[in-house]
């Protein structure tokens, strides 16, 4: 899967203007589950900036990189990562 931003992204001092996901498998969905039970709820938030982090492959981001994405570009890689796995 392939995300455009919106808006390029600096890391490292690198412009990034697109994004490469590959498609998760069962042991990345079950890292992350953990994450949904818990009783904090922000939790879901962070299981799915984990799991983008996760399951990028054009550029090493972690999720504090996905934090500091600008809003619009947060929210179409998250748009994209739910309609890819729902």
């Amino acid at each position: 899967m392939k995300v455009k931003l919106v808006i390029a992204e600096k890391i490292d001092g690198k412009e990034i203007k697109e994004l490469e996901f590959r498609e998760p498998i069962g042991a990345d969905l079950e890292e992350i589950m953990g994450e949904f039970s818990g009783g904090d709820k922000k939790s879901i938030g962070k299981a799915l900036t984990q799991m983008a982090s996760n399951l990028v492959t054009s550029h090493p981001i972690s999720p504090d990189d996905f934090r500091k994405f600008k809003a619009k570009n947060y929210m179409a890689v998250m748009n994209e990562m739910m309609t890819f796995l729902f």
